[in-house]
């Protein structure tokens, strides 16, 4: 067991033998063997008096290897008793017993490690001290504390804010702290019967150093003063060098230090509206005993900026710091040692910050240390009861943001819209979404016309001037031929397009059209409008090879047969945002007689399935698919911003209209769009049922949110953008 000198040690030893064994296969450089003596020094170099020691602590070990590779982990030493072998090498053993925090209540750290170079067939030591490595930390107080103080409390913090709290109420004050501190600030706070709060400090130790042990004692001087008060003497012993800290402390609860708002109460906070630099809110200071300290302070980064100092005393300030106050707007007047009274206006200088709130300390001790303390708020206001904020806007609507400054919502809130080049506005009557813990609202202005100006504002019955908001909405941008009604013929193949030089779709047609199959043709009777895109799925036969053929139609360029697929470049240049894709698919699924190796388990017999796809990307240049070699656009693919996918293997009664929404997944700008359809889903994998046939007519991009569903917004999912 530990005794109570400066430095007491004992050690603790573990045989960690590690033999080499014959039985296994030796490595190409040969084993070693080990033995890990570990001492451990549990003592401390206390500040006034060295404590009890503490119990023999459970140490791990880490073996790691100076070259790299794995680090051998043992839980508790005291359990190694098999024999281990070691590689030749260079090693770091350290041993560790307790959590590894900066501050901790009863579980200290200890650490050792040390450096040892295994030979070939040799045995070697590696012996280790594991020492306290934090600052150890104990209060105490004086018996009779609890007959005059109601509470009383220290806080010990290391630099870098990390703080052990020994409080009365938790009933904490015998437990020992641990910090990881190369400094300690400790501050006293008491509050006596009468509910007087008293503070010292706070005082800062440097040179802190681990295994340091700072007992921090608090205890009545000898001498008892008269007429109710006392003196508190605060001692502190680092490195054999007592230090005291003496406070004068009053009992009898006369004449106790005070603050107030003239003509508010002081716990509401101080309001100025922004901008009004006439109002007056007025603080009084009182102390009849005399002011000792009156300070005013902060860690506002806006309060900096404005020129107001983090730390500011009143008491006997020099001139040149009241002028400096002054000058910001602060109504403050000299203040010496002892005047029972003074005053802070803060008005002025609140309407000129930015609207917000700010906390601001202040902090009054009379000449007794009798203390009087506040957190004040300090809110700037709006000078009118609401304004539009932000916009999001997209290309056919936007989303509208604005705040009240009010107790409640003011009356007759409101947004009103125009266009940049209009002179009426107009009254928003859509639905708005108002989030009255944060005085926030919102709406979603639908009807808007791409690459257009537009201002927004908030109005209330007040009819308040306010903030104007201009946006421009985005561009909504088009791809040709979306209604199918312009073809050509190239030999025996249909393309869709005006003509080769303008066309931006494409087919399987540049490659079936060889052997004498077109899959992909106009159909011009059976339509919604002019003409359609039809898509049948057939076979090829390749010499003695027949293949599926899918009927499809896909935006980008059909590059070459390769192997017994095809290469294809998908995507055009494409920069805008529509929110769905809208138009009329009629479908005619036939079961599944080709059926080739594919991800998703179809067999014959099994009904085929049509699919339309959209696709919006980021890609720097188009996608080169290869159905050959199995390379295809993956859903999961980082380059998709956005995409809509629609499968189906029912048979309709006609056409049907569809609007599928895009959903997004960020807010990037894409780069490129491509849109397929196919009459067998599979078809890539030379999967499907022949003679699947399905029809597209009149596609068109949708840009506004006012025409989709709610259900089908919130799978857009724009507003989370």
């Amino acid at each position: 067991m530990l005794n109570s000198t400066m430095k007491t040690k004992y050690c603790i030893f573990a045989l960690l033998a590690l033999f080499a064994c014959t039985r296994e296969q030796d490595l190409s450089q040969g084993t070693g063997y080990l033995t890990v003596r570990l001492g451990t020094d549990l003592s401390v170099t206390p500040v006034v008096k060295a404590e009890a020691g503490e119990p023999d602590p459970a140490f791990s070990l880490e073996i790691t290897p100076s070259a790299g590779g794995e680090t051998i982990w043992v839980d508790d030493y005291r359990t190694l008793t098999d024999p281990m072998t070691l590689p030749v090498g260079d090693y770091t053993v350290k041993a560790v017993s307790g959590p590894d925090k900066r501050q901790s209540w009863e579980e200290p750290r200890y650490e050792g490690k040390t450096q040892v170079s295994i030979q070939p067939d040799r045995l070697c030591e590696a012996a280790i001290t594991a020492t306290l490595v934090r600052t150890m930390v104990t209060v105490e107080f004086d018996p009779e504390t609890a007959t005059y103080f109601s509470e009383y409390q220290v806080s010990v913090a290391n630099e870098t804010g990390d703080a052990l709290l020994f409080s009365s109420e938790i009933e904490n004050l015998s437990k020992k702290g641990y910090l990881a501190a190369s400094s300690l600030k400790w501050e006293l706070y008491m509050v006596n019967t009468q509910g007087t709060p008293y503070r010292v400090g706070p005082v800062t130790i440097e040179s802190v150093k681990p295994r340091q042990h700072y007992h921090f004692k608090f205890s009545f001087d000898q001498t008892r003063a008269q007429a109710g008060s006392a003196l508190l003497r605060v001692v502190v012993d680092d490195s054999v060098n007592e230090k005291e800290y003496q406070l004068n402390l009053d009992f009898t609860g006369e004449g106790l230090p005070s603050m107030s708002g003239q003509d508010f109460d002081l716990a509401d906070g101080i309001a100025v509206k922004k901008g009004d630099n006439s109002s007056h809110n007025v603080v009084n200071f009182s102390a009849p005993r005399g002011i000792k300290s009156l300070t005013l302070s902060h860690s506002d980064a806006k309060l900096l900026d404005a020129g107001l100092p983090q730390f500011v005393q009143l008491v006997d300030a020099s001139g040149a710091t009241i002028q400096s106050l002054t000058a910001l707007g602060l109504g403050v007047s000299a203040l010496s040692y002892g005047e029972t009274e003074t005053s802070v206006d803060f008005g002025p200088f609140l309407g000129s910050l930015p609207m917000g709130d700010y906390y601001l300390s202040l902090d009054l001790i009379d000449v007794r240390n009798r203390y009087s303390a506040a957190t004040v708020v300090l809110s700037v206001t709006s000078p009118v009861d609401a304004e539009a904020t932000t916009v999001k806007p997209w290309a056919g609507f936007a989303i509208l943001n604005g705040r009240w400054f009010t107790d409640g919502r003011p009356s007759g809130l409101r947004f009103q819209w125009k266009k940049a080049t209009d002179s009426e506005w107009t009254d928003y009557t859509g639905s708005v979404s108002y989030n009255d813990a944060a005085a926030t609202f919102s709406a979603e202005l639908y009807g808007l016309q791409g690459a257009t100006s537009y201002v927004f504002r908030v109005k209330t019955d007040k009819e308040e001037e306010t903030r104007e908001v201009n946006f421009t909405t985005a561009s909504a941008g088009t791809i040709p031929n979306l209604s199918f009604d312009d073809w050509y013929k190239d030999g025996n193949a249909w393309y869709p397009g005006a003509s080769s030089s303008s066309r931006v779709w494409d087919s399987a047609n540049g490659g079936t059209a060889t052997f004498g199959c077109v899959p992909t043709t106009p159909e011009e009777s059976d339509v919604v409008h002019g003409k359609a895109a039809r898509m049948e799925s057939t076979s090829v036969t390749v010499v003695v090879i027949t293949k599926f053929a899918a009927g499809n139609i896909y935006i980008g360029d059909f590059v070459k047969v390769s192997g017994v697929g095809a290469e294809l470049d998908w995507g055009i240049p494409f920069s805008s945002r529509p929110v769905a894709l809208h138009g009329y698919y009629k479908y005619s699924p036939k079961p599944i007689d080709f059926a080739e190796t594919n991800p998703y388990n179809v067999a014959k017999g099994d009904m085929d399935a049509c699919s339309i796809k959209m696709y919006l990307c980021d890609w720097s240049a188009k996608f080169r698919v290869n159905t050959s070699n199995k390379v295809f656009l993956q859903d999961n693919d980082p380059s998709i911003i956005a995409m809509c996918d629609f499968t189906s293997n029912v048979a309709t009664n006609g056409y049907v209209e569809f609007t599928f929404p895009l959903q997004y997944r960020d807010a990037r700008t894409p780069k490129y769009v491509v849109i397929v359809g196919a009459a067998s889903r599979l078809g890539d994998y030379f999967t499907g049922g022949k003679g699947s046939t399905l029809w597209l007519d009149e596609l068109s991009l949708v840009y506004d949110a006012g025409a989709l569903s709610e259900s089908d917004r919130q799978l857009v999912g724009y507003r989370n953008l």
